[in-house]
């Protein structure tokens, strides 16, 4: 398998598009089958796609082209359900909810999602998984004696240095 070391904005955004019309979001989200977004080869973490750019030029940019609710709703739902999956992707729905909630502290173009009822399930769900997440060293788990949970209590720290975390 020959696997794509980068993604133009053009083709991400079809990509996403795509991932949308198929509804395979939480695939999208997850970097899985093709829709893997690889990080810059200069950015220093182990990740399956690149969180932050494909909210921000995907998910975003096809809702402010479309003003369509239903991608907020198909966004949304496939955070939820990946909360249901294993570590791997509970961390990944925490990340995505990262990659929101930084870009608003950071007064940065982002979807908000003002459902507090949202962020309740996100809350709950990683810190009633913190077992699973803990024992998981894939990853940013990887090298981690508290595997992807060591990560996710670490990216919170960086929220609420900035402002609001979501733990």
């Amino acid at each position: 398998m020959d696997m794509k070391t980068s993604v133009s904005d053009e083709e991400l955004l079809a990509l996403t598009k795509k991932a949308f019309d198929n509804d395979e979001v939480a695939e999208f989200l997850c970097g899985e089958k093709e829709y893997a977004c690889p990080l810059d080869r200069f950015v220093p973490a182990n990740v399956p796609t690149d969180f932050g750019r494909i909210v921000s030029l995907g998910v975003y940019r096809i809702y402010m082209e479309s003003q369509n609710e239903e991608i907020i709703k198909k966004f949304k739902d496939a955070i939820l359900s990946l909360l249901n999956g294993n570590a791997v992707q509970i961390w990944v729905a925490y990340s995505i909810c990262w990659s929101l909630m930084y870009k608003k502290n950071h007064n940065k173009p982002t979807i908000i999602i003002s459902d507090d009822n949202f962020w309740k399930i996100i809350k709950s769900s990683v810190l009633k998984n913190e077992d699973k997440l803990h024992s998981c060293n894939e990853w940013q788990g990887f090298n981690q004696e508290g595997g992807l949970w060591e990560d996710i209590k670490r990216m919170d720290k960086n929220l609420k240095d900035d402002g609001e975390g979501i733990l």
